[in-house]
């Protein structure tokens, strides 16, 4: 594991960098002492322990902003921000940018949101760094009032990070499949609370990548994948870990779908499915799109019914320490993304069939320190749309069709 935090090395006045007003660092145009500005420095050595959270509590909800905790050594006061003989002197500061990687995959890169500092009599101290990926920024700015173009919604996403100055190169949008009305937005209206709606408009998934890149994957994305990828069981990489869902967390059987029209809702598409309510009672959920058109709100509810108005035993957690697996394995652990579908493999006590499911990575959860890493993924049911011949995803009657 390996972890970077933003520092500006020169702010201190204590490394080989330009210092204003010191009568040696600070002469002009000298090739010694040069100006650093905010540099990522390896606070590896000093590391206890590593936290990082990144994606949704399940598929039926929005992504929230990924967070990561790091609790490092302080005992020489290094990280403490009223030390003014420490290397880091003032740039202990939120805002910094701190970055999580391991063998040189990026697991989260984001700013720190806050530090603390803990001290005992005995001597020891710690400072834990406190940070949020780019989520945090976009939740806290807010849209200007304007008509926008009736597009496709990765378009719309696009246009809306543009508007709030979010860098182009650190952006990953498709293209979208959802064409979205030309809404009126009004005066300070929450851009990340509107993203959400574009969000589920497609359904898709919106949420910031490991490397810190403001990424929208469409539907079209997250229902088009091969029955060839990582295995987790027996056959594959191994797990420690195993937590089964309710069967009806993820349950709808009556949905309601609105689409949009300038600056007001213009109708509602409802789709429900009597059999399920009759059996299992009523699961409802209202959706608010900007959708343009009562054709695709109908398309978009009668999908979720589709989907999900049966009970499904499914796997909700596993966990896999990294330590205990080939290098190889971590690579394709580490290669993972939000939205990656998987096969999870397992036979409980050995007894019975065994449970072979592909699922959605929904959630991605890393614990390490100096002696372990282990990686929870939270998993729902995949959204795969129907492939033809394909033995788990071409069942006629069974299998749902994409839109």
């Amino acid at each position: 594991m390996k972890v970077e935090i933003g520092f500006d090395l020169s702010a201190g006045g204590t490394g080989a960098w330009f210092t204003l007003d010191d009568p040696v660092k600070g002469e002009l145009d000298n090739a010694t002492y040069k100006l650093s500005g905010e540099v990522l420095v390896d606070v590896t050595d000093r590391v206890r322990d590593v936290s990082v959270k990144r994606g949704r509590s399940r598929t039926l909800e929005k992504f929230t902003a990924g967070v990561a905790s790091v609790v490092m050594d302080n005992r020489d006061r290094a990280l403490d921000p009223l030390n003014t003989a420490g290397p880091y002197y003032t740039s202990i500061v939120p805002r910094k940018m701190v970055r999580v990687s391991r063998d040189g995959a990026e697991l989260f890169t984001g700013n720190i949101e806050d530090y603390s500092w803990g001290y005992s009599l005995g001597g020891d101290a710690t400072a834990q760094a406190n940070a949020v990926d780019g989520f945090a920024l976009i939740a806290q700015s807010v849209l200007p009032a304007g008509t926008a173009t009736a597009e496709l919604s990765g378009a719309r996403v696009s246009a809306v990070l543009d508007t709030l100055g979010w860098p182009a190169a650190t952006s990953a949008i498709s293209t979208g499949q959802a064409t979205l009305d030309a809404d009126t937005v009004e005066d300070n209206v929450n851009a990340l609370s509107y993203l959400g709606q574009v969000e589920l408009s497609e359904p898709g998934a919106f949420f910031v990548s490991k490397a810190g890149a403001m990424t929208f994957r469409d539907r079209a994305d997250l229902e088009n994948f091969t029955t060839g990828g990582l295995t987790f069981g027996p056959t594959g990489v191994p797990f420690i870990d195993y937590s089964p869902a309710s069967v009806t967390e993820e349950m709808l059987n009556s949905v309601a779908v609105t689409w949009y029209g300038g600056t007001v809702v213009a109708g509602t598409a409802v789709a429900f499915d009597a059999a399920s309510q009759l059996a299992y009672g009523v699961f409802d959920k209202q959706v608010n799109t900007l959708l343009a058109s009562e054709v695709d709100a109908q398309s978009l509810a009668d999908y979720l019914i589709a989907q999900y108005k049966d009970p499904t035993y499914r796997i909700d957690t596993i966990t896999v320490v990294l330590d205990g697996c080939t290098s190889a394995q971590v690579a394709q652990v580490l290669d993972l993304e939000l939205g990656d579908a998987v096969l999870v493999e397992w036979t409980p006590n050995g007894i019975g069939d065994p449970i072979s499911q592909y699922v959605t990575i929904d959630a991605i959860e890393h614990r390490a320190s100096p002696a372990r890493h282990d990686v929870t993924f939270t998993l729902s049911q995949t959204s795969a749309a129907f492939i033809l011949d394909d033995v788990h995803f071409g069942i006629l009657d069974t299998s749902t069709l994409g839109f």
